[in-house]
């Protein structure tokens, strides 16, 4: 597991300490092993436990790892079906506003701009010194 899953496993524990015991009872003694050999030695939550789960701030993946844990042990069968339902619900947004972030419209769009843009060449207006204007006025007779 990356530093990611093994920190997850420490707050998803050190919320398992706070959860009844009955709740925790229905969670596979295998699964709870598994967090226990995959979470950081080093790591320390410092989980408020007096707010609610949705105030405490939780890492992403802490939030999957819990979210798994409701899927699988805890939630019935309407209970899954509502969670299945709200994960195809985000998925369908995220890849929405994915396709309106990178759709082929805005890229052209923007680099249309660009392009606008970097055309505009600037002009030089080459001005001539005292010096340079006598020399051209010189110039200028003996070609006549």
């Amino acid at each position: 597991m990356n530093i990611g899953y093994s920190e997850a496993a420490v707050e998803v524990l050190d919320i398992l300490d706070h959860t009844k015991k009955e709740d925790v009872e229905k969670i596979s003694k295998k699964f709870t092993n598994f967090l226990k050999e995959q979470s950081s030695k080093t790591y320390k939550s410092t989980l408020d436990h007096s707010k609610t789960i949705k105030e405490m701030n939780l890492k992403p993946k802490t939030q999957a790892l819990l979210g798994l844990i409701y899927l699988n042990y805890w939630a019935d069968e309407e209970g899954k079906k509502e969670f299945k339902t709200k994960i195809k619900e985000n998925e369908k947004q995220y890849q929405q506003e994915l396709s309106e972030k990178y759709s082929v419209d805005n890229l052209f769009k923007k680099s249309e701009n660009n392009i606008q843009e970097t055309t505009q060449l600037p002009v030089v207006v080459k001005e001539e010194t005292f010096i340079q204007k006598i020399i051209n006025k010189i110039k200028n007779i003996f070609r006549r």
